[in-house]
């Protein structure tokens, strides 16, 4: 991995902020009121097509090129995932490596869940540095909406704390390496391809949603089979939410199976980056230090500004 390229600065004021469609489903009834809530602090939402009631969106190559286009040409200053759903795997498919000439400066790319495909994608190809944090349609919820604004306008820098929530430690230590990480589904699912991301001496972020344990498990093994876990500095267990408990579950919760896969190094288990709300804003491809005490209160400290320009 090269020097990491990060966002060229926060977004300020009378900045275009594109929203992109990076999966297959597409309503997304609170529209207008995220879009006004944009435009309350500043902003200048660009929805590069209107949205639409049908199930299905642009073909892959031609979502694909809209998002590449998004984040190379220049046209916003923040690009943000539209919201969750399915299908953003489907664009590494049709993945075309642009390089790394951005025309007017390298933009905020936002978003979660399936966004973890992008991430990694965009991590792996470009070294470049983006965010976990809300897609659009999270941004109606007021908590969230705060936690983004307060990262995305640059209030949080080096040697910040990156806000919790409800925290604990479930392994002592202290840790330092780029926070990777995501959707822990999407992760497995990408294991011995081009875009898994580089896991060696990184703090690995992991969460998920409606997943039984014996899916939990079944990627976590995916993830420790590929040695990808071997070469951890250090996780943090974001929500686990929407599961319920079953007689064959291999173990009785996600941090039991964390811990009896990955031995020694730190393990935080935090509540704010999931698809509870609030959602965090965490950037992601960037040094962080996540610090365990024994009996102390937990954190996790941004070592490098996540902008050029702060």
């Amino acid at each position: 991995m090269g020097r990491i390229l990060r966002p060229s600065r926060p977004l300020r004021s009378g900045d275009a902020l594109l929203v992109v469609k990076t999966g297959l489903t597409a309503p997304f009834p609170e529209w207008e009121t995220v879009h006004d809530r944009l435009v309350a602090v500043g902003l200048s939402p660009v929805l590069p097509e209107p949205p639409s009631p049908s199930s299905l969106v642009s073909p892959d190559r031609a979502r694909m090129r809209q998002f590449l286009s998004a984040v190379m040409d220049g046209e916003g200053a923040g690009v943000l995932s539209y919201r969750g759903g399915t299908g953003a795997i489907r664009l590494l498919g049709a993945w075309e490596n642009p390089g790394t000439l951005f025309l007017k400066g390298i933009p905020i790319v936002c978003g979660f869940s399936d966004m973890t495909y992008l991430h990694a994608a965009l991590a792996r190809k470009m070294d470049l540095a983006t965010f976990w944090g809300p897609n659009a349609r999270e941004l109606r919820h007021e908590g969230t909406f705060g936690l983004w604004w307060e990262m995305m306008s640059g209030r949080i820098g080096a040697g910040d704390p990156l806000p919790l929530g409800e925290a604990r430690v479930l392994r002592p230590g202290r840790a330092r390496g780029r926070l990777v990480g995501g959707n822990l589904e999407s992760l497995a699912h990408l294991a011995g391809s081009p875009f898994f991301p580089d896991f060696s001496e990184a703090i690995l972020l992991i969460e998920d949603v409606d997943e039984p344990l014996y899916a939990v498990d079944r990627a976590l093994r995916t993830l420790s089979l590929s040695g990808a876990l071997d070469r951890l500095a250090g996780i943090v267990v974001g929500p686990f939410s929407g599961w319920s408990a079953r007689e064959d579950d291999p173990a009785p919760s996600v941090a039991d199976l964390v811990l009896s896969l990955v031995a020694k190094v730190p393990v935080l288990e935090s509540s704010l980056p999931g698809h509870g709300t609030p959602l965090a804003t965490w950037p992601l491809n960037l040094p962080v230090v996540l610090d365990c005490p024994s009996g102390g209160t937990p954190s996790l400290i941004l070592q490098d500004s996540p902008f050029e320009i702060p």
